[in-house]
């Protein structure tokens, strides 16, 4: 879009008055997917997203499948978890190194969580009744709508670049279920607290000794950019601080402020707290895979015989 200047005298004499006008103007685009005037790299930023993330989606899913006990991951699924094992979903060797993917552990049929669930629903792998409200929480956030509209809806491809759909016309349709954000992040503020737990659980062995492996580390780091992911959430600072007008006047107006503050600076790095938090999540889970399939030893590094 463009601009043309149209200059009008308005008055008389020396109290006579210069207006400028601008009016916009279409500036000419190439037409057609992928047309554009530009002569730098422009591909190669959602170009390497869509790889990023098409990776991790289906990594994801892959995993969520695996410990399902219906078709071919009936392999991996339930006749994996035979005896209390916990299959591929963590390292159990006097403590209880739980991949986040999976974490609330549920086992249909079993104690705890797992009870209520109907034997209709026994197939379904762990992962499956829990990892609708992560992957809800991130499909749904600011900075991944903006890295998927673009690389998977072309809305735009890039800035000035043609793309094969009519103008974006909002998140209307389907596209209302963006509105759930909010809501999906108070399910993973309840997250931070289950993953910390299993961090303890990892490192508190049988009979109550300490020890710190590697796994233990990854779960911690996990986390840690969990939370800066979360608590940097555009969202989580609006509820904090959204639409206050006092910051001093009393200790709960300047606390609000204090952790409106913090989320902000966390805020301002949200692109990289999501690219790197959704790594370290199924890096975390590959890490605990990869041990209990006999590919890696989960090293102890303090503690332990």
């Amino acid at each position: 879009m463009g601009f043309s200047e149209h200059i009008w005298m308005v008055g008389e004499g020396p109290w006579s008055t210069v207006v400028l006008v601008a009016e916009n103007i279409p500036l000419p685009m190439k037409k057609g997917f992928g047309k554009t005037d530009r002569i730098d790299a422009w591909w190669k930023g959602p170009t390497a997203m869509v790889f990023y993330l098409g990776i991790m989606i289906i990594y994801a899913t892959w995993r969520g499948f695996m410990e399902a006990d219906f078709w071919i991951f009936s392999e991996f699924g339930l006749s994996g978890n035979q005896g209390g094992s916990a299959g591929t979903m963590a390292i159990e060797e006097g403590s209880h190194i739980l991949s986040p993917l999976f974490s609330p552990l549920i086992l249909p049929g079993e104690g705890t969580l797992g009870g209520p669930i109907p034997e209709w629903m026994w197939w379904m792998s762990p992962a499956m009744f829990i990892l609708i409200f992560p992957a809800g929480f991130r499909g749904t956030c600011y900075y991944y709508r903006k890295a998927y509209y673009r690389v998977f809806f072309q809305h735009p491809t890039a800035c000035a670049v043609s793309k094969p759909w009519n103008a974006y016309k909002g998140e209307t349709g389907l596209l209302v279920v963006q509105n759930l954000h909010r809501y999906f992040m108070y399910a993973a503020l309840a997250y931070l607290p289950l993953l910390s737990w299993d961090v303890y659980l990892a490192a508190r062995h049988d009979g109550g000794t300490w020890v710190i492996s590697v796994g233990t580390l990854v779960l911690a780091l996990n986390v840690l950019m969990l939370t800066g992911y979360t608590l940097g959430c555009h969202a989580f600072r609006h509820i904090i601080g959204g639409g206050s007008n006092d910051w001093t006047s009393t200790p709960i107006a300047r606390l609000k402020y204090k952790l409106w503050n913090f989320s902000t600076k966390l805020n301002e790095h949200h692109k990289d707290w999501a690219l790197y938090s959704l790594f370290w999540v199924m890096f975390a889970d590959f890490y605990i895979y990869a041990c209990t399939m006999g590919w890696w030893t989960d090293a102890v590094l303090l503690g332990g015989a």
